[in-house]
């Protein structure tokens, strides 16, 4: 009961720093942990490339820089320039890149919007969604924060017309009292330090914070469409 006290007593401290608008901004890396690719029973080509994938996928970074207004989650120089590859390794560049949902996050708070910028070139501008997380007493130190975690259940309709459910799973820190954190997921009352969405996991390797100083969070420039204009464009092709 004293530590249920105790969580509740944390969250309620950075919900107050946060409506009092602090003035903070920050980064964070995250490595990027793909768990696994492709079938156990693949043939010997396969599994060449789905090591391939896994191994490429992990040896990747994401930051995620804000302030008190706007954030940003880009992937880190992603793709390899590097002309002498190998074909498979061009090809598990690609795939990795769709594994982990290769797009970019712009969020702004003020505004109520965000901006997803999609691997064709695309740029989605849609409202901010507001996430139904629980939150559990279930702790864990990462980096040194004591971490919370949190389960949102992301509810879609698939693509054979399914009904489903995905948890995603956060640990949030709120001694670090910035509602963000890797791609949309936003909304608890702690800077997200790891999050696991289906096989992938975002982990913090490196979290810079510097208060009574607003870093500058840049938007991508060009014109934007609405996620039904998107999907329009898509069905269409």
């Amino acid at each position: 009961m004293k530590k249920l006290q105790n969580i509740i007593f944390c969250l309620l401290f950075a919900t107050i720093q946060n409506s009092f608008g602090q003035a903070a901004s920050g980064k964070v890396v995250y490595k990027i942990q793909l768990a696994s690719f492709g079938s156990q029973n693949a043939s010997p080509e396969n599994k060449e490339l789905n090591e391939s994938i896994v191994n490429i996928a992990n040896s990747k970074t994401a930051t995620l820089t804000f302030n008190s207004k706007r954030s940003s989650f880009v992937l880190d120089n992603y793709l390899s320039s590097d002309s002498k590859q190998n074909g498979l390794t061009v090809m598990a560049e690609k795939l990795a890149f769709i594994e982990i949902n290769g797009q970019n996050y712009f969020i702004d708070k003020v505004g109520n919007s965000s901006i997803l910028e999609n691997m064709d070139g695309f740029l989605i501008e849609k409202e901010n969604e507001k996430l139904e997380w629980d939150i559990t007493t279930e702790s864990k130190e990462i980096d040194g924060y004591l971490c919370y975690k949190a389960i949102y259940l992301w509810k879609f309709t698939n693509r054979r017309g399914t009904a489903t459910t995905i948890p995603i799973i956060a640990w949030f820190a709120p001694s670090l009292p910035y509602s963000y954190g890797p791609k949309y997921f936003t909304g608890l009352p702690g800077l997200i330090l790891e999050l696991t969405d289906r096989k992938i996991t975002f982990l913090a390797s490196s979290i810079t914070i510097l208060k009574n100083q607003q870093l500058e969070v840049e938007f991508p420039k060009g014109k934007t469409v609405s996620s039904e204009d998107y999907k329009k464009k898509v069905l269409s092709r």
